[in-house]
Order: structure tokens, then C-alpha cells, then sequence
């Protein structure tokens, strides 16, 4: 049986910021929107089982419900009595618009991140990326 070599939960993180594969750190996206379906340098599947990336759009919806409720607490302590609704309507849509376009590759990598430290790599799952890499 093949020991899983999986990085500690920070360097997963870290990784995952980077838009790298969780797991050992290789480029983990072809372009900006598409992802490798499989790590050329470890040979980790990205997509562990059917739904999988339900859990990116939870990690992206997240981000963006935190970056309001920051974003508009912030504007109004800053601006209280007199609150520029208009601009602060604006500033939010633009805001919540581009969030989660641009934090995309990274809600899909801190994802993999995350679930590989409560669900760890199974040993036929270590077996058949060390497969994928010999060929």
C-alpha cells in the first residue's frame, strides 16, 4: 500500500491560495476558468466524486456574503448619518460582481484543501494517483 504524501493543513492552504494542487503543489489550472482534471506531478484526481465543486460554490459564496457584510458595515460606520446609498449600491454590486469571478480558480483549490483534511486521500485513491503518475 502507498503512504499518502499529503501536506499539513497550512501548506494545503497555502497551496490552495496559489491556485496549486493541495496535495504537492504543481499548477493546478490549464487557464484562469479550467482546471486540470488530473495532477500531472502527483497524480491526485481533482474531482473526488460526482458533485464534488458543490462545495467550491459554498467556499465562493462564502467569501462573497463576508466580503458584504465587511464591505457594507465598514461604509456605514464611515459614513453614518449620512449614508450615499446610491454610491454604496454601486460600490457593493461591483463588488459582489467581481468577487467571485476572481476568486474562481481559488474556491475550487481551497475546496480540495479543506475536504482532503476531514476526508484524507482513501488508500486506493493513494494507489491509483501513484498510477497516474507512472503510467
Amino acid at each position: 500500500m502507498a503512504k499518502d504524501p499529503s501536506a499539513s493543513f497550512a501548506t494545503r492552504l497555502r497551496r490552495a491560495w496559489l491556485r496549486q494542487c493541495p496535495r504537492c503543489g504543481a499548477r493546478a489550472f490549464d487557464t484562469y476558468f479550467t482546471m486540470k482534471t488530473t495532477c500531472k506531478r502527483c497524480g491526485l484526481h481533482f474531482e473526488r466524486e460526482p458533485g464534488y465543486w458543490v462545495g467550491a460554490l459554498i467556499v465562493n459564496t462564502t467569501i462573497v456574503f463576508a466580503t458584504f457584510l465587511v464591505s457594507l458595515s465598514l461604509w456605514l460606520m464611515l459614513t453614518w448619518p449620512d449614508v450615499p446609498w446610491t454610491t454604496l449600491l454601486i460600490v457593493l454590486l461591483v463588488v459582489n460582481g467581481l468577487i467571485p469571478v476572481m476568486l474562481y480558480p481559488q474556491s475550487k483549490t481551497i475546496w480540495s484543501a479543506m475536504e482532503m483534511g476531514w476526508n484524507p486521500l482513501e488508500p486506493h485513491e493513494v494507489e491509483q494517483a501513484a498510477d497516474r503518475v507512472t503510467g
